[in-house]
């Protein structure tokens, strides 16, 4: 039996958590837009968008090899997660230090309640990199069921939140970064309690070994894996740094739509991953294209509904304030949708013991990106933004199919080697 077939229970959970997430997602957005207007939910998708960045690089892609590690060897499970329990706790002091310095500089002379909501925030960088370590586990492990629930409590505890304040009613931008900061903190404690349950730890050794190794990997992959565009959110930056929060505020209204296509490939994508680096081989490939072709069909349908649909949704659920994040949403939709299929390619990359495609396919989108962010952005504002990020995406779809295409393995291709290395401390 194929994985594809064997995938079905865990495919579907993954599908159904991301598009409950993306649910929970638009009405948290709903919410927060309504409560904080343009201007502080601009200031909101800043303090949000630096943590965010801070963690994922500053994880060095080891959650990323740590997933691979785990899903080709079982007998090494206690091991792995040993060996990552100093790095980890070196990057949650190192990167939080950095985060206040960026956030000193960047609103020292912002008004009272966003200084204060920045300083709240100083939280976020280990939340956010204690959920990505303990989902990285429970996906190497797959345990997709724990992994499925854990991965969405973030948004879902956040929603929560939001909800509350805008019940109670009187709430401002202060309250609300409270409430992400206590939900992505709850939610990191859960799932790394949750990953590391059951396994004895303390017998364990930490080897050196493995972790360059894994160092490796990570370093590898991390651009293809943390993409700037998808994960950083470099175009939010760019909009907020260099145009308005209003802008921003309308920018990431047009996000919400647009998240729809990513969140399915993704959640295709978190299958697919540990799926492809259990197998070997030609088999391994056969499964990385089913997934891709599941992942990309379901992307495209969702596209062309939103597309035909989006200009009566975006006033219905945001209101007429926000009607010109239409335009906006449109282009964005086309670029999620190249994004969509990359990042299932990306997965199976991945899974195939090669992370560095995914990260050749990011640089070269760079090429194209980084100048048309600079011509684009005077001349269209917040819409040229979003044109230079659809084509950077197309390109760098193109780019990582021909990769695979040009490196799929012949009759007695070798199996992709494990990443363990010898070695204890």
């Amino acid at each position: 039996m194929s994985t594809l077939r064997q995938s079905r229970a865990p495919l579907a959970g993954s599908i159904l958590t991301g598009l409950v997430g993306q649910a929970v997602l638009i009405v948290s957005g709903v919410l927060a837009a309504r409560i904080l207007g343009v201007q502080d939910r601009g200031y909101f998708a800043l303090l949000v968008l630096f943590p965010s960045v801070l963690a994922q690089i500053g994880s060095l892609g080891l959650p990323l090899a740590a997933t691979f590690e785990l899903s080709r060897d079982r007998t090494r499970w206690a091991e792995v997660i040993r060996t990552l329990q100093r790095p980890m706790l070196v990057q949650f002091v190192s990167l939080a230090l950095l985060h206040a310095g960026i956030l000193a500089a960047v609103f020292w002379s912002d008004p009272h309640a966003v200084r204060i909501s920045a300083l709240v925030s100083l939280c976020a960088v280990p939340a956010i990199l204690g959920q990505s370590y303990g989902t990285a586990i429970l996906q190497g492990q797959q345990r997709f069921l724990a992994f499925n629930v854990l991965r969405a409590l973030p948004a879902t505890a956040y929603s929560a939140a939001v909800l509350a304040i805008f019940l109670v009613g009187g709430g401002d931008l202060e309250w609300v970064v409270i409430g992400w900061a206590i939900a992505s903190v709850v939610s990191a404690a859960v799932t790394l309690v949750v990953a590391v349950r059951g396994i004895a730890l303390r017998s364990a050794r930490r080897a050196t070994g493995s972790l360059h190794a894994m160092l490796r990997f990570g370093l590898r992959g991390l651009l293809g894996w943390t993409s700037p565009v998808e994960t950083f959110r470099l175009d939010q930056a760019v909009v907020g740094l260099f145009l308005t929060p209003a802008a921003l505020g309308l920018y990431v209204v047009g996000l919400a739509f647009a998240n729809l296509p990513r969140f399915i490939a993704q959640s295709v994508g978190y299958i697919a991953y540990p799926r492809v680096a259990a197998h070997q081989g030609r088999e391994a490939w056969r499964e990385l294209w089913q997934f891709f072709w599941l992942a990309a069909g379901a992307s495209a349908l969702v596209v062309l509904g939103l597309e035909l649909g989006v200009a009566r949704l975006v006033p219905l659920f945001f209101g007429s304030e926000f009607d010109g994040a239409v335009a906006l949403t449109r282009i964005l939709l086309v670029g999620a949708l190249f994004l969509s299929a990359r990042r299932v390619l990306t997965d199976g990359a991945q899974g195939l013991g090669r992370p560095g495609l995914g990260t050749i396919a990011e640089l070269s989108s760079w090429i194209f990106l980084l100048p048309a962010l600079g011509i684009f952005t005077p001349l269209w504002h917040a819409r040229g933004v979003a044109l230079a990020l659809a084509v950077s995406a197309a390109l760098s779809f193109v780019v990582l199919l021909a990769l695979l295409v040009r490196g799929r393995p012949g009759p007695e291709a070798a199996p992709a080697p494990a990443l363990r290395v010898r070695g204890a401390e």
